[in-house]
């Protein structure tokens, strides 16, 4: 080695002491472009929307930027054990406090190796962590590129005691401007996101103030198990509300003696002020379509509040958007295309609607028109099966294929979806598998899942509040019994997401299969959510 390092000086006039300092500076050159890319994938850049106007793989680029920035920051302090002049052992390699060589200046170096690792370790490892743990770790890659770029600006190259650094020398310039870069890049970083968090906040609807009632103008037929209500302000004029495209409306409806809770969204755009739609399906346990169905007419007011709901889209802070509905999981995302194409949205909207069959499909007429005024609307109808009828296009279960075809970009852009609950977890699957982060996947089920669990039973329940007895069917949840008895719960969802339905209970044990609503002071507090909270034992009683 000491051969070599004297031909290299011979030949070349370079020592192994610069060879350590250029593999340094093609370190810092990577890790300034791994946080460039960073940046820009934590803001959803689209390359095709916006320059250079073509797909780039800027994860891929990431990930690989991030491998080779470790490889090449490890080979950096590699090369001075072997330096004749730099008097630097291998054990100073791994702990260079040891050094009398500035040893703070190159311990920060190994500082931001070791974290380097560590983040590297992390994101390959991501998928093992909750994103949002994830997320916080990955802050410590700022770590990593502030002690490199502060160790490469103010560490002597010749590693020697009192030596002078010659800042405008053309190693350290290209270190400064490294560091201009991140410091440049992280300022836009925190400015833009702060001005997003604002838009949003603006963006985000204000807890409901409006309950009243609204009639209804019009029933239309849009399949046999699926009718439309168009609603209007009885007194006429505007809605007595605004709401986003995406939210919904819960009604208090009244059968019997029994007042019960159904949510609906709104398929209509807000920029319809007078009027809002709402796309029921009967089903053959919906509560709710069976009221709807039979013990209303035109003419006749519903009681009802809100807006509600988070899972709204506006356009605002995006380059394009992917919808997934499976049946009338369309109902939501309708609004939201009704709105943007409204709006003149200059991004690309991607709708992907699942249907069991062609029949099964709703609004296609619109779809169409849609797609024809609007170039930058484009929609599949999926249908799982097609029963002999001619059908012009892909058909079958929802696969990452039908995705990846109508949307290409899918892993950049925000990705709202509705539908049962078996199909959004396969659709989940799906879009992880195409690197689609769960912090882009927006979701709204409709129905809760059918439970089979062995450790279910029936039980007597106690509402202690309402001073009523009454009785669960085994696997049926409390929400189900406190409608029956006339005991008013709030709800909204009914899939465990809200967290609207949360309920003290005094006694008992019970069993939910969703729980994410439910905060630890809230599991402290023994409250439970009601949609969710199905008996295991004989006897419960709950504080309502």
């Amino acid at each position: 080695m000491k051969l070599m390092e004297e031909f290299l000086i011979a030949q070349f006039d370079i020592s192994f002491i610069d060879v350590s300092a250029y593999i340094g500076l093609t370190a810092a050159g990577i890790m300034t472009l791994n946080l460039f890319i960073g940046l820009l994938l934590s803001v959803h850049y689209n390359t095709e929307l916006r320059w250079p106007h073509r797909r780039l793989p800027l994860l891929e680029l990431h990930k690989w930027s991030g491998y080779s920035a470790l490889f090449i920051s490890l080979l950096h302090p590699a090369w001075l054990p072997l330096a004749k002049a730099a008097n630097y052992t291998v054990l100073a390699v791994f702990f260079p406090f040891i050094t009398r060589e500035q040893p703070i200046l190159t311990s920060l170096g190994a500082l931001a190796a070791y974290t380097l690792i560590f983040v590297v370790v992390t994101a390959y490892l991501r998928n093992r962590f909750k994103y949002t743990l994830w997320k916080k770790l990955h802050y410590a890659s700022y770590v990593v590129i502030g002690s490199f770029l502060v160790h490469g600006i103010f560490t002597e190259p010749s590693l020697k005691q009192n030596a002078v650094i010659d800042y405008l020398d053309g190693g350290k310039l290209f270190i400064e401007a490294c560091a201009l870069v991140c410091v440049s890049l992280v300022v836009w970083r925190v400015t833009y996101g702060t001005k997003l968090r604002a838009f949003n906040a603006a963006q985000q609807p204000e807890a409901p103030s409006w309950r009243g009632e609204l009639v209804i103008h019009s029933i239309i037929d849009l399949r046999d198990d699926v009718k439309m209500f168009r609603l209007v302000n009885p007194r006429g004029g505007d809605l007595p509300f605004t709401f986003l495209p995406g939210q919904s409306l819960r009604f208090r409806l009244k059968q019997d003696d029994s007042v019960f809770t159904r949510s609906y969204s709104i398929c209509s755009a807000p920029d319809s002020k007078i009027f809002c739609d709402i796309a029921v399906k009967r089903t053959s346990d919906g509560k709710g379509s069976a009221y709807l169905y039979s013990m209303t007419q035109v003419g006749q007011l519903l009681t009802c509040d809100g807006p509600h709901g988070t899972f709204t889209f506006t356009g605002a802070g995006s380059d394009g958007v992917v919808l997934i509905a499976g049946g009338i999981g369309l109902t939501p995302l309708l609004s939201i295309v009704r709105h943007l194409v409204n709006q003149k949205w200059p991004h690309d909207v991607f709708l992907l609607f699942a249907v069991s069959t062609p029949a099964h499909g709703l609004f296609e007429e619109e779809l169409h028109a849609l797609a024809e005024r609007y170039r930058h609307f484009h929609y599949l109808i999926l249908p799982s099966r097609i029963d002999g009828t001619e059908w012009p296009g892909p058909s079958g279960r929802l696969q990452s294929s039908h995705l990846v075809e109508l949307a290409p970009q899918i892993a950049r852009l925000p990705v709202y979806l509705c539908g049962p609950e078996p199909m959004m977890a396969a659709t989940i699957f799906s879009l992880r598998s195409l690197g689609v982060e769960e912090a882009q996947i927006h979701t709204e089920s409709f129905g809760g899942a059918i439970i089979h669990d062995d450790a279910l039973r029936a039980a007597t329940i106690f509402f202690a509040k309402s001073k009523k007895t009454g009785l669960v069917t085994a696997g049926g949840t409390l929400l189900d019994a406190a409608e029956e008895y006339g005991v008013p719960i709030e709800s909204l969802c009914r899939t465990g997401v809200c967290g609207t339905c949360k309920v003290q209970l005094i006694s008992g044990e019970v069993k939910m299969h969703t729980d994410t609503s439910l905060t630890a002071r809230d599991i402290r507090d023994n409250l439970v959510l009601a949609c969710q909270a199905r008996p295991t034992t004989s006897k419960i009683e709950i504080a309502c």
